[in-house]
């Protein structure tokens, strides 16, 4: 019996051993296509078009993507129609009342992604969602996404825009025009020169931890001006900074 048991153990480890790597595999592969992705849309015109007149409609030219890539994310359908070759995902989060809010306050998000052969190849955004936030502001962040610095050992991408880009997409993206699209926060901090607005989004069908949005949009108290805009999802973090980076003033010479 002592000398199976070792046996027994050897074994049940080389399996786990297998497992992390060809786990670690998956989510190489998966970071590659992301990357891939970015690189896409740094191209945005070479590799997307763009239909803004009903809705927004998002169609990838190069699918690169694939649906486990999205559930990889935590990205889970709450229906699925098979359109012969593709697949229609219905994706939808609702977003998580702050104490004493009223239930009439909630309001969702919902998306449509089209999967062909298992590849991503479009997205769509119902008109509904642009009646108080300007399509080029969500047209500007996508676009955005290519030139994102990334840094993978903290799961965090960030984008910084110069002050033209900011002026142009978050002209009319203030804490009230916010509000009237995505309703009470979850959570609001007032600081002396900040305000901070926090929504916390769950998916439908509810999971553990995967697919929940957690998004926080900091605006100058003063002015309501946009500042910051941090996404967090279990996989990783993303950043838009609105903000003019301080000058850097170069030492006097010795």
């Amino acid at each position: 019996m002592s000398s199976v048991r070792p046996q027994r153990s050897r074994a049940s480890r080389l399996l786990a051993g297998s497992l992390v790597a060809c786990c670690l595999l998956l989510s190489g592969c998966v970071y590659l296509r992301l990357l891939e992705f970015k690189r896409q849309l740094g191209h945005f015109d070479r590799f997307f078009t763009l239909k803004t007149d009903d809705g927004l409609r998002l169609a990838c030219l190069t699918p690169v993507l694939l649906a486990d890539d999205f559930r990889w994310l935590g990205l889970t359908p709450e229906t699925v129609i098979t359109l012969g070759q593709s697949q229609q995902w219905r994706i939808r989060w609702v977003k998580q009342l702050a104490p004493g809010a009223r239930q009439s306050d909630a309001h969702d998000i919902e998306l449509e992604l089209i999967f062909t052969d298992g590849k991503f190849t479009r997205l769509f955004l119902p008109e509904r969602y642009f009646a108080f936030v300007p399509k080029p502001f969500f047209t500007g962040l996508l676009r955005s996404l290519g030139k994102a610095g990334v840094d993978k050992s903290r799961r965090l991408a960030e984008v910084n825009f110069t002050p033209e880009e900011r002026a142009l997409l978050t002209t009319r993206v203030v804490a009230t025009s916010l509000a009237m699209l995505l309703g009470t926060p979850s959570e609001k901090t007032v600081e002396t020169t900040r305000t901070l607005l926090r929504y916390r989004y769950t998916p439908i069908p509810p999971q553990s931890k995967n697919g929940v949005i957690d998004m926080t949009f900091t605006f100058d108290t003063a002015t309501g001006q946009l500042q910051r805009l941090n996404g967090r999802s279990p996989v990783g973090q993303i950043a838009f900074n609105f903000e003019t980076p301080p000058a850097v003033i170069a030492p006097p010479p010795p």
